[in-house]
């Protein structure tokens, strides 16, 4: 198990608190990090045996916050902890486990008398799930190819096995193109639903491997989210000054050239009963070949400030 800490600041808030794809940018890193430590050599230098370069994407991530620890109930100067667990599927997939909270609700594993276990830990504090695989862009951000690093020795890792897996969520949510968050409470708010267009910015929205960033496309389908629930036909998803994430689930499918432009297709959902919540359904496709890239479904919660 690894642990981390970090005190907010102004890199990691929005005018809300503690903005969600900032978050997964500081989780991501921490996982990276766990990643090279574990297997002793450092992701960028890792190379599949034909000698060409290797990384470690996302294709899922599960979010889920309680609302006693909503992203907004973290500010500025808040000294927050991360508990981190991670298990491997061969050399091909790990899975990362993180919860975090203030220190005085998730105490350091050394003067914790029983250490809340990421997986035990979810609806106490906040929860992030992270699937990994290894691939290499030999042919380009748009042609990305499954590979097995070389290097590295993974025995350390505890054993995912392959039916708890999160590539199955994601290689089943290609078919369905659900992803088995949003239930039968949730009715269509318009059944037209929402196109969001967004031209790929190479400075801002790639990392250092040249790819489009996974944080980014939680930051490009928030903006769509928002964009739909200001047209939307139902007027309690017009309402409130903001939408903070509670739970979400996302699957990734492939990258996109720094170059192109992306469509995000929305469809919200209301619940009658539960006036301030919304839920979506967002698809990213990449306008070079009308390709799925990223599928989302999220529940988030309106708040005013």
């Amino acid at each position: 198990m690894h642990e981390a800490t970090l005190t907010l600041g102004l890199p990691h808030t929005n005018r809300w608190g503690l903005a969600e794809h900032l978050l997964l940018m500081h989780a991501g890193h921490l996982h990276w990090t766990a990643i090279a430590a574990t297997i002793g050599v450092p992701l960028s230098r890792l190379r599949a045996a034909d000698g060409g370069p290797v990384y470690a994407t996302f294709y899922f991530i599960e979010e889920d916050f309680p609302e006693h620890a909503a992203l907004n109930t973290f500010g500025l100067d808040d000294a927050l902890r991360f508990r981190l667990e991670q298990r491997a599927y061969k050399r091909t997939a790990i899975e990362g486990e993180l919860i975090f909270d203030r220190g005085d609700r998730l105490p350091p594993l050394a003067e914790d008398p029983s250490p809340t276990a990421p997986s035990m830990g979810r609806g106490r504090h906040p929860y992030v799930r992270f699937g990994n695989i290894f691939i290499s862009p030999v042919k380009g951000n748009s042609r990305l190819r499954v590979a097995v690093p070389a290097q590295g020795d993974f025995s350390a890792f505890r054993v995912l096995p392959n039916e708890e897996n999160p590539y199955q969520i994601t290689r089943a949510a290609a078919a369905t193109g659900t992803l088995g968050l949003l239930d039968g409470r949730w009715r269509p708010a318009d059944a037209g639903g929402f196109d969001g267009f967004y031209d790929l910015d190479a400075d801002r929205d790639t990392n250092g491997a040249g790819l489009i960033y996974f944080a980014n496309y939680i930051a490009f389908m928030n903006a769509a989210e928002r964009a739909a629930a200001a047209r939307s036909p139902v007027a309690t998803m017009r309402e409130g000054d903001a939408r903070i994430v509670q739970q979400r689930r996302v699957a990734f499918y492939g990258n996109a050239s720094p170059t192109d432009r992306i469509r995000t297709r929305v469809l919200l959902f209301h619940d009658p009963a539960a006036p301030r919540l919304m839920a979506a359904r967002s698809a990213i496709h990449r306008q070079e070949d009308d390709e799925l890239i990223c599928l989302s479904e999220t529940v988030k919660r309106s708040v005013s400030g």
